[in-house]
């Protein structure tokens, strides 16, 4: 027997877990399908995201954003447009974690050093 939503088909997107919850349904993705997409075995790690009991890795965090369609950002505040590149929007909210200018220096360095050797790549 499957078990009803106890809010009424609701989804509580002011959480981490809620806002999780409501772009996998949008996608019409169950549990499973969005655990075996992050490579990961089950469902139980996606309750613990949707059920905010479980914290979420930055680089989960780009996967699933990518996966959902989504953004970083938009996962974890609820803030950010759908349409925004996660790899960006991950390096931003990255980028604004860090509690010294020298660090964020240090970083978007090491940004342009990796630009510049995917430009001679091509």
């Amino acid at each position: 027997m499957k078990k009803g939503n106890r809010n009424n088909g609701v989804i509580d997107v002011t959480t981490v877990g809620g806002r999780i919850k409501k772009l996998r349904t949008d996608l019409g993705m169950s549990q499973e399908e969005l655990g075996f997409a992050l490579h990961m075995e089950g469902k139980s790690v996606i309750y613990g995201y949707e059920s905010n009991r479980r914290g979420i890795s930055g680089d989960i965090l780009v996967d699933l954003a990518r996966i959902l369609h989504s953004t970083p950002e938009y996962i974890m505040n609820g803030e950010s447009p759908a349409e925004e590149d996660p790899y960006i929007s991950a390096v931003v909210a990255i980028m604004r974690e860090m509690k010294s200018d020298a660090d964020r220096k240090v970083a978007l360095e090491h940004v342009k050093l990796v630009k510049l050797l995917a430009d001679n790549d091509r």
